[in-house]
């Protein structure tokens, strides 16, 4: 049996979002530069301007009409039954990844942002497989028939071990938990985007920006005053980095923006192929912000990581012209995609959450950013599924009752 269509929600609510994102890391720098403190502003005017016509390609792309589909009611059991799993799971990581959150803040209190060790590869698989399963139980409960409790609980669970890392650490960790729970949400139709809404999701995007800042060891002192403030937006802008590397030199380098877009899937360190070394790390993916960085290792932007990056820039150094427009457009269609897909209960709507989310850094990133973990966390799903399958195919074989869903 096919159940109705569900509305598409969040359409709106997104591009705003996207827009917002794009004025934070490329309008306001320059609206700062020149109507506030009347300062020769760094980026030109023909920059602006071709920024504004991605932004129009962007929404052009996303604005085409798509629809979110029906739900199998055959497909419900099997995601009952992961969800349930998925939230066992998340239940039972959140100890290990609250350790990790404490000991990571614990060793970067009094000590200067960026200059702590990053955390190990094993935090970062507990943590983000943490992270999976949480957005896994909070995409397949439908709160009508199971009640709340397993949203409540399981994004609370991945928000506060991140939250912790992020207050001497970078504000994406805490970010990464709570705009996909947020997009979801609003997209499923959980909360209402109404005047008040908006002014208390405008008051926690500020608290995203500046709470991580204050906390970490930043120098805030210059806040108060308007050139302070104006260096604090002007460090995390990236037109300037477009309008500076368009003439890159990428001879002997492999393309970044396919070495982006396949940096999950792609042993690149083990081929040692398309690979460079950056911050002691050897043979790390050569993405567009690595290249920028070992090209200007004296300026950090803003960011622990490097220069940052922009997906304008990967576009343009990919096709030109016309693969910047062409390029913004296929962005929009699918962050369109992925609006409609989180809007109906599924096992892979923390996934499709989490590349709007990433998108929302993309005007600070590399475009491939957005979509590169999408082939493992589809891979993983596949694995969770069989797994559950098979454990209660054997407990059918056994003469037992599959646990009831809760």
């Amino acid at each position: 049996m096919i159940l109705p269509k569900t509305p598409t929600r969040g359409k709106w609510f997104f591009l705003c979002a996207f827009m917002f994102a794009c004025s934070l890391f490329w309008y306001i720098p320059s609206t700062l530069y020149r109507f506030v403190v009347h300062l020769p502003d760094p980026t030109e005017n023909g920059t602006i301007a071709l920024s504004l016509l991605v932004l129009v390609l962007f929404a052009a792309g996303y604005l085409l009409p798509a629809s979110n589909g029906p739900t199998d009611r055959a497909t419900l059991p099997a995601l009952n039954a992961c969800g349930v799993f998925a939230f066992k799971m998340t239940a039972l990581l959140f100890f290990p990844a609250l350790l990790v959150a404490i000991k990571e803040y614990s060793s970067r209190s009094g000590v200067g942002y960026g200059m702590a060790d990053p955390i190990s590869g094993y935090s970062q698989a507990l943590l983000y497989t943490h992270l999976f399963f949480g957005f896994m139980a909070i995409g397949s409960v439908m709160p009508e028939q199971q009640g709340w409790r397993r949203i409540n609980m399981s994004a609370a669970a991945i928000t506060i071990p991140r939250f912790l890392i992020s207050l001497h650490g970078a504000r994406f960790f805490v970010a990464q938990a709570v705009i996909p729970v947020l997009l979801v949400a609003i997209a499923r139709g959980w909360i209402k985007v109404t005047v008040k809404r908006v002014l208390q999701f405008g008051a926690l995007a500020v608290a995203l920006i500046f709470v991580p800042a204050i906390t970490r060891s930043d120098d805030v002192s210059g806040f108060g005053n308007q050139q302070g403030l104006t260096n604090f937006f002007a460090a995390g802008g990236s037109l300037q980095l477009f309008q500076d590397n368009q003439d890159l030199n990428l001879n002997g380098r492999c393309p970044p923006l396919l070495v982006s877009l396949t940096a999950k899937t792609i042993p690149y360190g083990l081929l040692d192929q398309c690979v460079l070394d950056i911050a002691g790390k050897q043979r790390m993916p050569a993405t567009l912000f690595r290249v920028l960085t070992v090209d200007d290792p004296s300026s950090l932007g803003g960011t622990v990581s490097g220069t940052g990056s922009n997906f304008m820039l990967d576009l343009f150094l990919f096709g030109g012209m016309p693969g910047l427009c062409l390029g913004s457009a296929a962005l929009g269609i699918t962050c369109r995609r992925f609006v409609c897909w989180i809007g109906k209960p599924s096992l892979y709507a923390g996934i499709w959450a989490e590349c709007l989310t990433r998108a929302l850094f993309a005007p600070r990133n590399d475009l491939g950013y957005v979509y590169e973990r999408i082939p493992s966390l589809l891979c993983a799903t596949a694995i969770v599924v069989a797994a559950v399958w098979a454990w209660r195919l054997l407990q059918c074989s056994e003469g037992l009752e599959p646990a009831r869903v809760a």
